[in-house]
C-alpha cells in the first residue's frame, strides 16, 4: 500500500470514528488498518491520532493532514470522473438514498431501466425517511423532497412536487361541497406529519400575490401516505395529500378534488443532489436520464389526474 493508499484509508478511519468500523467497511482485519495507519504516521513523523480506550480524536496534525487527504481523495475521483467520460458505458457502484415510498415506486423502476442499459454497473440503494449525510455516508446521488439547506450540494430539479385537497363521495355528502377554504373550518382533517414537519396548513394565493396560511382542523396525524389515502377513502375526513401518492383513486371516483379553483402555493420541488465535484460521474449522470424517463414530463403522477395542470392556479405564475 502506497502513501496515496494510506491516506484514504485514514479518512475511512476518520469518517467511521473507529478502526474496527473502517476494517468492516473496508472487508479487512482491524490489524491491517492499524498498522497501515500506524506506517503513515511512520512516513509523516507525526501522530494523527489520540488513541484512548474509549474515544478516537485528530490530533492538531491529524486535522490538517485530513483537510490534504480529503483534496486528494477530491482529485482521484475527478481523475476517474474525467476517464469515465471518454469510455462507453458507465462502470462500477452507484451509490443512492430516496425516501421510502418514491423509491420503491420511481427509483426501483429506474433502477431497473439503468442496470438494464449499463451491466457493467453495481447499484446500491438506502430507502431512507430523514435527511441522511451524502457525503459522510459516501453516496453518489440522493433523492430530496424537502427544502434544500446545505450549499456545498449540487441540486437538479426532477419534478414539481404539487398537492391537492380531496375527500370521499361519502364525506361531501355528509358536509357538503366546500366554495372557499373558509368553508373547511371545523370540519376534520387527514395531514402528513414525520419528524418535525407537518402539512397541516393551506398556502393560498391570494389575488395580490400575498401568500395567506389557512389552519386545518387536523383530527389525524400519520406518516405514511398510503394511510392517510386510506383515511381520506373512508369518509372519516378530508385532507391535502400531494398528487405523487395519488394512484387511480380520483380516475376511479374514489376521491373527488376540492376547491381546485383556489390558487395554492406548491410544495418543496423534487431535487436530486449530487456531492459538490468538478465533474459528475457518468454513472450519476446516466441514471439520473433513466429517472427522469421513468418520472417523466409533466410527472407521471400528475397525468394520473384529469385537469391537472388547470387545478389550483399550477398553471399561473401565482403558485411558481
Amino acid at each position: 500500500m502506497d502513501k496515496a493508499s494510506r491516506l484514504l484509508l485514514f479518512l475511512d478511519v476518520v469518517e467511521a470514528q473507529s478502526f474496527s468500523k473502517a476494517a468492516d467497511h473496508r472487508q479487512v482485519n482491524r490489524s491491517v488498518v492499524s498498522k497501515q495507519i500506524s506506517r503513515l504516521e511512520e512516513e509523516l513523523q507525526i501522530r494523527l491520532f489520540n488513541r484512548s480506550t474509549r474515544s478516537l480524536a485528530l490530533t492538531d496534525a491529524g486535522r490538517e493532514i485530513h483537510q490534504h487527504a480529503l483534496r486528494l481523495r477530491e482529485v482521484l475521483e475527478d481523475t476517474d470522473d474525467v476517464a469515465g467520460a471518454y469510455q462507453d458505458g458507465p462502470r462500477g457502484i452507484l451509490k443512492i438514498t430516496s425516501p421510502s415510498h418514491f423509491g420503491r415506486t420511481y427509483v426501483a423502476q429506474a433502477v431497473r431501466l439503468y442496470m438494464e442499459r449499463y451491466p457493467d454497473t453495481q447499484v446500491e440503494v438506502r430507502l431512507e425517511d430523514h435527511l441522511t449525510d451524502l457525503i459522510g455516508g459516501g453516496y453518489d446521488l440522493a433523492i430530496r423532497m424537502s427544502e434544500l439547506e446545505d450549499s456545498n450540494l449540487i441540486a437538479r430539479p426532477l419534478a414539481a412536487q404539487r398537492h391537492l385537497i380531496c375527500a370521499s363521495p361519502a364525506f361531501i355528502e355528509r358536509h357538503g361541497m366546500p366554495q372557499t377554504p373558509a368553508d373547511l373550518s371545523g370540519l376534520p382533517a387527514a395531514v402528513y406529519s414525520r419528524d418535525g414537519f407537518i402539512l397541516d396548513r393551506l398556502r393560498v394565493c391570494t389575488e395580490s400575490g400575498v401568500e395567506e396560511k389557512v389552519a386545518l382542523d387536523s383530527r389525524l396525524k400519520v406518516n405514511d401516505a398510503d394511510v392517510l389515502i386510506g383515511a381520506i377513502k373512508s369518509g372519516a375526513c378530508y385532507g391535502m395529500v400531494s398528487a405523487i401518492n395519488i394512484k387511480d383513486e380520483i380516475l376511479n371516483g374514489e376521491l373527488v378534488p376540492l376547491l381546485t379553483n383556489v390558487p395554492m402555493k406548491p410544495l418543496p420541488s423534487i431535487h436530486l443532489v449530487y456531492p459538490h465535484r468538478q465533474y459528475l460521474p457518468q454513472k450519476t449522470r446516466r441514471f439520473s436520464d433513466c429517472l427522469q424517463e421513468v418520472v417523466g414530463t409533466p410527472p407521471v403522477w400528475e397525468q394520473r389526474i384529469p385537469g391537472f395542470e388547470n387545478m389550483y392556479g399550477y398553471g399561473s405564475g401565482c403558485s411558481e
